[in-house]
């Protein structure tokens, strides 16, 4: 299996131990074109020893550097939010250490309140860790600073050149809100035209169920686009369904390859 660092991604979000990613590895190809993207959520709250409002979708931060596989199938982020008012170099360094050998970078979900961070931190944040993969979250808050302009979103996003390796369009972060692919394309667009050197990204509700009528209208256009789940995978203790997760993967390899 020969992949480069900046191939798109299948992936899921939300994983709290290495036997859930053994699990839904038996649902990957043996030589996939398109990496496992394994993103594990790195909470605020218990860095701070406090209780998590989502216990069931965030691991233990000593314990996550334990849940990453070495499988070559497997693109290991963790998915983290800086605090307001955060070193955000520093923020994003110590969960880059959280994350241990297996970890091969961090998708950023926007801080509240502060939906576009400062690139010299980020900067500096790549400058100490050299990370293989940097996804930035476009998500709500990112959309309505730009009056939900596409155009304008895309001149954002550009600043962020030769500091993020993908942006990631989600409106509904992690929520199980579904894809509005219409939407997307304008965001996806305008972003390839303005900085085509970024990956990008599509999340939004998908699950096994829906997976080929959210997606069917960004095809075959922009069938190299990666695409993540998290919110329609989980039960309602807020469990991740392994059986749910697999049937979701093996619809995203037949549908994107």
């Amino acid at each position: 299996m020969t992949l480069s660092s900046n191939d798109p991604y299948i992936g899921i979000t939300g994983f709290c131990t290495r036997d859930e990613i053994d699990a839904v590895l038996e649902a990957v190809p043996a030589n996939p074109q398109r990496r496992l993207m394994c993103g594990v959520l790195l909470s605020n709250a218990l860095l701070s020893g406090e209780p998590s409002d989502a216990p069931n979708r965030c691991p233990a931060p000593y314990a996550i550097s334990g849940i990453f596989s070495d499988d070559p199938r497997c693109l290991n982020l963790v998915h983290y939010r800086p605090r307001p008012g955060a070193d955000v170099a520093d923020a994003l360094a110590r969960a880059a250490e959280i994350g241990g050998p297996n970890c091969h970078g961090i998708q950023i979900n926007a801080t509240r309140g502060a939906p576009w961070p400062d690139p010299d931190a980020l900067a500096k944040y790549r400058e100490r860790c050299q990370p293989t993969r940097v996804v930035f979250q476009a998500g709500r808050e990112a959309m309505e600073s730009v009056n939900h302009l596409p155009e304008e979103l895309a001149e954002r996003c550009a600043a962020y050149l030769g500091l993020v390796t993908d942006v990631l369009v989600d409106a509904s972060e992690g929520l199980g809100i579904p894809l509005d692919a219409a939407r997307s394309v304008e965001y996806l667009t305008a972003i390839r035209a303005t900085a085509p050197e970024l990956g990008l990204v599509v999340a939004g509700g998908l699950q096994a169920g829906n997976i080929d009528e959210l997606l069917a209208p960004l095809l075959p256009g922009w069938s190299a686009v990666s695409i993540d789940a998290e919110g329609r995978l989980r039960d309602a203790n807020d469990h991740l369904m392994l059986a749910d997760a697999a049937d979701y993967l093996r619809a995203a390899w037949r549908l994107l390859g």
